[in-house]
């Protein structure tokens, strides 16, 4: 956990639960991410990406070009506040899993910024370390808990394995558009393993107890 105060108190007022750092096959520090009231210390520069922004995404999956004004994040506050501080005027929409609706960006400062949006939750946030997408950071997991579990992908990433604490598989989600979901996913579940085409394990972590 990042002992850094600023990323503590937007993760403490993240509507969704904290994301976890995925880090094996080479464990490392857990990523850097600004969440929800993100960040009036993070310098911004005035000149915000052009209207084409997905194509900077560094994934496959360009989505929809939506005004931030549009998205479902616009009616909340703090969520509001967070998408100005970033300089987030546009965002793409990648999709819809499971119930969930999937956004990501790049914001003036060059990071990979994504929200999701679900009856249940809201969240928006930043990756600061600039490492997803990546062979050694191939997702950003916004649920991690036996709960649910939900994400972003980089392309090499196939499909997302949940593992119970004996390292039997209990279910495969697939990636599709680089994002994947599963709201209710079995019981057990102590681990989430990327995949690549041929099954392999790109990369792991376990999961956090739910909040």
């Amino acid at each position: 956990m990042t002992s850094d105060p600023l990323i503590a108190r937007l993760a403490a007022a993240n509507p969704v639960p904290a994301p976890a750092r995925f880090g094996r096959p080479v464990r490392r520090p857990r990523a850097r991410l600004a969440v929800v009231l993100a960040a009036a210390a993070i310098a911004l520069p005035t000149v915000a990406f052009a209207d084409d922004i997905g194509s900077l995404l560094g994934i496959s999956n360009q989505g929809t070009t939506v005004a931030a004004s549009d998205t479902p994040f616009s009616s909340y506050p703090r969520l509001n506040e967070a998408m100005q501080q970033l300089g987030l005027t546009t965002m793409q929409l990648l999709g819809d899993r499971d119930g969930i609706s999937f956004y990501a960006a790049r914001n003036p400062a060059g990071h990979f910024c994504f929200a999701i949006a679900s009856q249940v939750a809201k969240g928006v946030g930043c990756r600061l370390d600039d490492e997803f997408p990546s062979t050694q950071d191939p997702l950003i997991d916004i649920f991690s808990s036996p709960a649910h579990i939900a994400g972003f992908a980089a392309d090499s990433v196939a499909a997302v394995a949940l593992v119970d604490a004996g390292g039997n598989v209990l279910t495969t989600i697939p990636v599709t558009g680089n994002i994947y979901a599963l709201v209710v996913p079995p019981a057990g579940g102590t681990e989430v393993e990327a995949l690549d085409a041929n099954g392999e394990v790109i990369s792991s972590h376990s999961l956090q107890a739910t909040p």
